[in-house]
């Protein structure tokens, strides 16, 4: 009797050990600071709720908050959050639930190598892609199928580069996807996180983290297969600019994530003197998610021809924002008669204009190349651009996320509240882009066959046709 006591106890400790775990959350709170701290501080509050929708607003807190008494962990309470906040239909806003990260057991497998290696080279057998010997920094690991569930695999341990992982360890579960697969990687802290991962050759694997991973086996004599230092220095973010021909130039600008900003800078100035000649520029603002407008300010003289007056953006005015419009010296340049208040939206002094430093008389055309993933900086490009005559843009509809910006954040209890400051227009609702977007003035497959040579045709129609 003794040993049957002593085997359920370890376990009831366990189980009570993992509910006291999961509750580690007050969502009901949470929620509670959230309503108020948005009501006080977002910049589109008023816009989002006037006068003909507060009582539907009421009743949909209302309804959250009743939710929110019967949860307390923080993966449903974030899911509830995430719900509540998609009402404002913003994607500059979001709350973000504390969570701490539970322990996990790792997974031992039995290495199998060689008979891994004798699928891989039956070509009878009918094989995934990602079947094979993998590596990534400081590990190889073998993806095989998962015996016990079809459509997933298992990334074993074959060798690793610290003491935490042994042969025949879990490394990744894979679950397949349309283009992608579900992760499960468990991590050297045995903390287990979730992510993608995704081909982007045949042999190379990149994760959400922007991990690589390398085919070793099976691979051809011929295949070239980058080293890991190779990899290392690839950045499928990083701006470029290469030349279609003598006259015709591509920049692609994939994110305006500041750090880009001396790359775009240092591309500009390399190539002035072809630039300055120039018939035809596009930019590729595809998949740019933006970042900051500063990162694009070297490309201005190539798209704008003149400075335009722009409409005037409002800042509101909480005690919260206040603060951070001081630090950022905001405040100094907004009307005096304006600043000392509260619950408005205070303007520049002075007239606000889309300009550059200068206006060059090259390129001719201009064409902006975006879609439904072009967000934020990567937006405030093509509505800068678009003042321009000699701009023409392409593809789908942007994402729909700069009515408002100035993004700050609260610490509350439990959670942090990041939301905009500030909007674009006063003349909200009627001049809104959220959440539709920007639409092209020639609408093609942005994400096409071959959509830089549709583009190209089309300037080399316009060429023809001027003088």
């Amino acid at each position: 009797m003794r040993l049957i006591i002593s085997t359920i106890l370890p376990i009831f400790l366990s189980i009570l050990s993992l509910k006291s775990a999961a509750k580690d959350c007050d969502c009901s709170l949470i929620l509670s600071q959230s309503i108020q701290r948005v009501e006080e501080n977002y910049a589109l509050f008023k816009i989002k709720v006037n006068s003909d929708t507060q009582p539907s607003y009421q009743a949909f807190n209302k309804l959250y908050l009743e939710k929110a008494k019967t949860i307390s962990e923080s993966p449903a309470c974030q899911k509830l959050l995430n719900d509540w906040v998609a009402y404002f239909n913003d994607k500059h806003l979001w709350v973000t639930v504390e969570t701490e990260e539970k322990k996990v057991s790792y997974i031992q497998h039995r290495l199998q190598l060689r008979s891994y290696r004798a699928r891989w080279k039956d070509p009878n057998i009918s094989k995934d892609p990602i079947e094979g010997l993998w590596e990534m920094e400081g590990y190889r690991a073998a993806i095989v199928p998962d015996p016990k569930q079809y459509g997933q695999f298992n990334a074993i341990i074959v060798s690793a580069d610290n003491d935490t992982f042994k042969p025949g360890m879990l490394k990744m579960h894979l679950k397949k996807r349309d283009g992608f697969y579900d992760m499960d990687f468990y991590r050297r802290d045995s903390t287990l996180v979730n992510s993608t991962i995704r081909f982007i050759g045949e042999h190379i694997l990149l994760d959400d983290d922007d991990l690589a991973w390398r085919r070793l086996e099976p691979i051809d004599r011929q295949d070239q297969v980058p080293t890991l230092d190779e990899l290392a220095k690839r950045d499928r973010y990083r701006p470029t600019l290469e030349w279609l021909d003598e006259k015709s130039a591509l920049f692609t600008l994939p994110s305006c994530s500041p750090r880009y900003g001396t790359i775009v800078d240092s591309l500009i100035a390399t190539n002035k003197d072809k630039l300055d000649h120039c018939r035809n520029l596009i930019v590729d603002v595809r998949g740019n998610g933006g970042g900051s407008d500063r990162t694009y300010r070297a490309l201005l003289p190539y798209l704008l021809t003149s400075a335009t007056p722009q409409p005037k953006v409002g800042y509101y005015l909480s005690d919260e924002n206040v603060k951070m419009f001081r630090e950022l010296g905001i405040l100094q340049k907004l009307n005096p008669t304006d600043t000392a208040k509260r619950g408005i939206w205070a303007t520049m002094s002075q007239v606000p204009y889309v300009s550059a430093s200068h206006y060059a008389a090259a390129p001719l055309n201009v064409a902006i190349l975006m879609d439904s993933k072009t967000a934020s900086s990567g937006e405030t490009l093509v509505l800068k651009a678009k003042t321009s005559q000699r701009v023409t843009t392409f593809g789908t509809a942007t994402a729909g996320c700069i009515d408002g910006y100035n993004g700050n954040i609260i610490t509350m209890t439990g959670a942090s509240l990041r939301y905009p400051t500030s909007i674009r227009t006063l003349n909200l609702p009627q001049d809104a882009i959220d959440p539709f977007g920007i639409l092209p003035d020639i609408p093609i497959a942005a994400n096409g066959t071959d959509p830089i040579s549709e583009v190209m045709d089309y300037l080399t129609q316009i060429n023809k046709e001027k003088p």
